[in-house]
C-alpha cells in the first residue's frame, strides 16, 4: 500500500496515465486515516508515558516530604548543645515530651 506522500506526488504528477478519480480518492482517504490512526496511537502511548512519569513524580515529592518531616522530629528530639543530661528525666516526670536519645525510639 502507498503512503498518503506517494499518492499526493501521484496525484501531482500523474504521469501519462489518467487517474481513476473514484479509486484514488477511497485509496488516498483509506491512507489517510491509517496514517491518523497511527499518530493518535502514538499521541496517546506518549501521553500515557508522561502521566506515568508524573505519578512518579508526585509519588517522589511526597517521600521527600516525609522524610523532610521525620528529619525534622529528629532534629527536634536531639538534646541541645549545653543541656545537663540530666534534665530528660526531669521531663519525663512533669508529664512533658520525652527528648534526647530516648525519644528517638519511642
Amino acid at each position: 500500500m502507498a503512503t498518503f506522500e506517494e499518492l499526493m506526488n501521484k496525484f501531482r504528477n500523474p504521469g501519462d496515465e489518467p487517474l481513476d478519480t473514484t479509486v484514488f480518492a477511497e485509496e488516498l482517504e483509506k491512507v489517510h486515516t491509517e496514517e491518523l490512526s497511527i499518530r493518535d496511537a502514538a499521541v496517546k502511548s506518549r501521553d500515557e508515558a508522561a502521566a506515568e512519569l508524573q505519578k512518579q513524580l508526585d509519588a517522589a515529592e511526597l517521600e521527600k516530604l516525609r522524610l523532610k518531616s521525620v528529619n525534622y522530629d529528629l532534629m527536634v528530639a536531639a538534646p541541645k548543645t549545653g543541656e545537663p543530661e540530666n534534665q530528660d528525666n526531669a521531663n519525663n516526670d512533669a508529664g512533658e515530651r520525652p527528648r534526647g536519645i530516648a525519644a528517638l525510639f519511642e
